[in-house]
């Protein structure tokens, strides 16, 4: 009688259960809101512990070198002062470019030094974390080059160059591999002259040791390969605009993949058993199960390896979100390799010069820890960003491929033929379209068991 009519009770009743189940809904977003900052806040301190844990190791491994790990900001902080008063007031009689090249290299020094001293650990501690925070501030000083570079039109970048050294700054020679295509020539001396040149190119070593790096870095042989058999398609596709790309068919085959790739893959794949340096599984095949491997505390700690790795399963099919991932690795990796063909040919810097080499060389030291952190990015759920190798090499290859894209623009008069441009455009179709079907009705769509 005091609550009224029949709909009036149903609606008082229908309401106070409507506001039981708000506040039950509210209590549990609240503990779930605690339990996940809680296990965000002890995966972050076991990241720390890990850190910590593993000087400490590397200290008792070897207490000679213990000094190592103690700071000495103070006393580079006076070495470094004492350096700039002696050379800053020693030296007279120099001209304006020769100033303004020691100031330049002074400065990037003084950085380079801070970044030992002052940047934060990665992921990596061999041979010690001082090396890859100058390996971080390197990729630094490289992206802010690249950026200065990009706000130049393409006579001054060149000119720029040529103060490094004088002999750049002169367009580079067409060379094209695919002018006599005949792998056996008999009306010449040599019948085998056509071969034996090719493999005397100095590409061939390139090709060799990049695909070592390349090993070392990915440490997965299907992943390897998937890139090899692509950079070359990608090679047939672009040959109308660098005349480098175009090969004969046996110098595709023969000497870029069965030669060079295979063994640079290979020597590669040794090179990680032999250090017991994990395998990246990216295509979430079944392998030999393994626990944890570890390296040997003699040699291999004073190399940039890392100390120990944990089995990986990557995945590549377990999910749409770790297919897209890996597709993303795989067009990253391509981007880089293409960006090294163009800016040697918009900016005029030949093949073998130490520009180019040194480039190779740090974009392999900062593949080891950008690749390790974007993989931890992936499976790791407390880490929410990337790390800063991740973050600095994806920015160095965008920086590189705007440059090739804005210098490029009028240097390559024959366009991409059609057939190639609607090629591309119906693998990717396909792909999209394998990948929904897949992840919707195959097998990408059966649920898994959730791995730890």
């Amino acid at each position: 009688e005091k609550l009224g009519s029949f709909p009036q009770t149903l609606k008082f009743v229908f309401s106070l259960s409507i506001n039981q189940t708000h506040k039950k809904s509210r209590k549990m977003n609240t503990q779930e809101n605690v339990q996940r900052d809680e296990r965000q806040q002890q995966g972050r301190l076991l990241n720390d512990d890990l850190k910590k844990e593993n000087k400490k190791n590397f200290a008792r491994e070897d207490p000679h070198l213990s000094w190592v790990y103690r700071p000495h900001t103070v006393s580079a902080l006076f070495i470094c002062f004492g350096l700039l008063v002696i050379f800053a007031f020693s030296r007279e009689g120099y001209d304006y470019v020769s100033n303004v090249k020691i100031g330049l290299v002074s400065s990037c020094l003084i950085f380079l030094l801070f970044s030992m001293l002052q940047m934060r650990d990665g992921l990596f501690v061999r041979p010690h974390p001082a090396f890859w925070r100058v390996i971080m501030g390197l990729g630094l000083i490289y992206l802010l080059a690249l950026v200065f570079l990009l706000f130049q039109n393409v006579d001054d970048a060149r000119q720029l160059l040529k103060q490094i050294d004088p002999k750049l700054g002169v367009e580079l020679p067409e060379r094209s591999y695919a002018e006599d295509c005949r792998l056996y020539v008999p009306e010449f001396p040599d019948p085998w002259h056509n071969f034996r040149h090719a493999l005397e190119d100095e590409f061939v070593i390139a090709h060799l040791l990049g695909w070592w790096a390349k090993m070392l870095v990915i440490r997965d042989a299907y992943m390897c390969w998937t890139l090899s058999l692509l950079f070359e398609v990608m090679e047939v596709s672009l040959e109308a605009l660098l005349p480098n790309f175009a090969e004969c068919w046996w110098d595709h085959i023969i000497l870029d993949i069965l030669v060079c790739n295979f063994l640079g893959i290979i020597l590669g794949s040794l090179t990680c058993r032999y250090f017991q340096m994990k395998e990246y599984n990216w295509g979430g095949v079944p392998r030999d199960s393994g626990g944890r491997l570890e390296t040997d505390v003699t040699f291999s700690q004073y190399l940039p390896l890392p100390k120990s790795f944990e089995t990986y399963q990557w995945g590549f099919l377990s999910c749409p979100k770790r297919f897209c991932y890996v597709i993303g690795v795989i067009v990253s990796f391509e981007i880089v390799e293409l960006n090294a063909f163009f800016l040697k040919f918009v900016l005029w810097i030949p093949p073998p010069h130490f520009i180019n080499v040194s480039r190779l060389v740090l974009w392999a030291f900062l593949g080891l820890p950008a690749l390790r952190e974007y993989y931890k990015f992936i499976v790791d759920p407390t880490c929410k960003k990337f790390g800063p190798m991740v973050w600095l090499a994806l920015a160095i290859a965008g920086v590189e491929l705007l440059i090739s894209v804005k210098f490029g623009a009028g240097m390559f008069p024959n366009p991409i033929p059609n057939v190639v441009i609607y090629g591309w455009i119906t693998f990717i179709i396909l792909l999209v379209v394998w990948a929904v079907v897949f992840f919707t009705y195959g097998d990408g769509s059966k649920p898994k068991e959730k791995e730890q």
